[in-house]
């Protein structure tokens, strides 16, 4: 009524305007404020378009933001709702409202998160870091980060879930696997065993998977027997106990004892075999006293920084050299230590001579001996480098190596210019030949390296192991062959349709043909020499590349079934240097369950 009586009296004003010669002006909307949107776009001179500020594209508006609004949404969800809000406000106002658990953003974002943590090995405790909260909020207003327990408890459990059945479903298609299986400790003093899978994939690729990190299973008992009861419920969960062709572990007594009680078939780590021969050389009591010293040497540099300055301003470089310090455990890092020293002699010589109270350098003679050390432990450095890769082919290369060892150690012999050095190279030369030769007779290594098409037949030292390994390949292709449909060849290949038909009196011929029976075992026999009579492929050439093209299922069986064991348990060893980073100072209460995650997702991250 109110509303009628007003717009009644306007209507009487405005009639008594008319008549007093004055003309109607009209009355202009009412403005409530405007739109945020506007902060991003700049209207056009024809009045219908606008152009955005961010990303230059000119879009329609009759005089509403709709339009607009759906731009922001859809090229710039940074600046605007995911959903499409129809009373559009400030976009000021809009960034306040947070991202719904459920949106497809939130989830992207969470996995991105988890992905980092996991990646780079960050404690659960990042996100409550002040810095990391002022990054994220600066990047996305919108994005609340999760608690650490809901990282702990919800994210990670579920990238793992996840994962874990990625790889099962992986593992169940292969048809052959090695494993490799090591302890280690942890800063809270916690023993884990660690155990990856290496295979290869159909497309003839080299893959390493971590199965477990866990405790054994009595924790107070490291002996054979809990060891291979531990292994065998990890086989048993992933199902890869038949498929296992070797088991490679370090040369502990207990290790091996595990792997007979398993019925697995065992492979020493090369890089280990060949460590313990350098230090039984190292030992050695015309070595051990200038090692010493040396080491000496190195360690006054390293705790005095007014000697250390000097040593790096003797050197008259621009990025000068750092010395390295020897450490027993850590393989060929003698080697190092010797061919830095030797690399920066005078420099070492100038600063101890110059400073008070320091060392003594060494004298020339000295010198010389560490230069013939360097010469032969330089060989054992590239050995121990070529078989520790754990995405090439490396176990063919165990028996090659061992040859190219004694043939370096016997030239080098007579070119050494002290008698400790040739005294080294002979502890050296019987080590690799007590146990480095043993390989030679190892099923596994052999047949590996009669598969590698760079070595073949020539890769070996005796002429009486060559022929077991090719006896036992030989019986490995014939029960491929006998498992499977036989492949194509010269005898049975269709043949070109006769001229003219051919006479009954050679029908004899047909019947005996039909009355063959084919034999597996000629079958392997052909092949093999068909592949042996082929010239040895370069050294640069894959093995898998090579086997990927051949039309030949038993030697592809053969070659997945041998060549997927690795030479060493570096793998092990890299875990345990990344242990180092998950299990630290700011997380050294995880659970075993957590490490075992961690573990899991972050060296299995290829399968995601």
């Amino acid at each position: 009524m109110d509303k009628f009586l007003k717009s009644k009296d306007n209507g009487e004003d405005c009639d008594a305007d008319k008549e007093n010669g004055e003309e109607e002006i009209p009355r202009k909307r009412t403005k409530y404020g405007m739109s945020g949107v506007w902060d991003y776009f700049k209207k056009c001179a024809d009045g219908k378009t606008a152009k955005c500020t961010k990303c230059g594209q000119i879009c329609q508006t009759s005089g509403n933001t709709t339009n607009l609004s759906a731009h922001l949404i859809r090229k710039h969800p940074n600046l605007s709702t995911i959903e499409e809000s129809k009373a559009a406000g400030p976009i000021s106002t809009l960034l306040q409202k947070k991202y719904d658990a459920s949106s497809a953003r939130k989830k992207t974002l969470d996995s991105a998160l988890t992905t980092y943590i996991t990646s780079d090995r960050r404690p659960y405790c990042v996100v409550e870091d002040k810095g990391f909260r002022h990054l994220v909020e600066v990047l996305d207003p919108r994005y609340q980060l999760p608690s650490r327990r809901t990282l702990r408890d919800v994210c990670i459990p579920n990238l793992f879930i996840e994962m874990k059945q990625k790889l099962r479903e992986i593992l169940d298609k292969i048809e052959f696997c090695a494993v490799t299986t090591d302890g280690w400790t942890s800063k809270a003093n916690e023993n884990y065993l660690s155990v990856s899978c290496h295979f290869i994939t159909e497309e003839f690729e080299m893959r390493t998977a971590v199965l477990s990190t866990t405790k054994l299973k009595e924790e107070t008992n490291h002996s054979a027997q809990n060891i291979a009861n531990s292994l065998r419920d990890v086989f048993n969960e992933w199902g890869v106990a038949q498929k296992i062709t070797a088991i490679v572990t370090d040369n502990a007594s207990n290790m091996k004892s595990a792997c007979e009680i398993l019925s697995k078939s065992n492979v020493p780590c090369v890089a280990h075999t060949i460590n313990l021969i350098v230090q039984e050389c190292l030992a050695n009591e015309n070595l051990k006293p200038l090692l010493a010293k040396c080491k000496q040497i190195v360690g006054f540099f390293k705790s005095s920084t007014i000697a250390y300055a000097k040593f790096r301003e003797a050197q008259n470089k621009e990025n000068p050299l750092s010395l390295k310090q020897e450490c027993p455990t850590r393989w060929n890092s003698a080697y190092h230590m010797v061919k830095r020293f030797l690399e920066t002699k005078d420099a070492i010589c100038k600063v101890l001579l110059n400073t008070p109270k320091a060392l003594s350098p060494l004298s020339a003679d000295e010198i010389v001996i560490l230069e013939d050390l360097e010469k032969l432990l330089s060989p054992f450095e590239h050995a121990t480098k070529s078989t520790s890769s754990s995405s090439l082919v490396t176990v063919s290369m165990v028996i090659p190596v061992c040859c190219g060892l004694l043939h370096n150690l016997e030239s080098l012999k007579g070119n050494l210019a002290t008698e400790e050095g040739e005294r080294a190279c002979t502890i050296l030369i019987y080590g690799t030949r007590n146990r480095l030769l043993k390989y030679e007779s190892r099923s596994n290594t052999r047949i590996s390296t009669l598969l590698d098409p760079r070595f073949k037949k020539d890769g070996f030292l005796s002429p009486f192991n060559v022929s077991e390994a090719e006896k036992f390949l030989e019986s490995e292709l014939s029960m491929f062959n006998a498992l499977s449909e036989p492949h194509p060849s010269s005898s049975n290949l269709p043949a070109p349709k006769p001229a003219v038909q051919p006479h009954p009196l050679f029908d004899f011929l047909k019947k005996k043909k039909s009355e063959k029976i084919r034999s597996i075992r000629a079958d392997s026999i052909i092949g093999l020499k068909q592949y042996f009579n082929t010239e040895n492929v370069e050294p640069s050439i894959s093995p898998l590349d090579y086997w990927k093209i051949s039309t030949d299922n038993a030697f592809k069986r053969c070659v997945k079934k041998f060549l997927c064991v690795p030479a060493t348990s570096t793998e092990s060893e890299r875990m345990f240097s990344k242990a180092g980073h998950i299990v630290n100072e700011k997380r050294s209460c995880l659970k075993p369950q957590q490490v075992d995650m961690l573990f899991f997702i972050n060296k299995n991250d290829w399968t995601k």
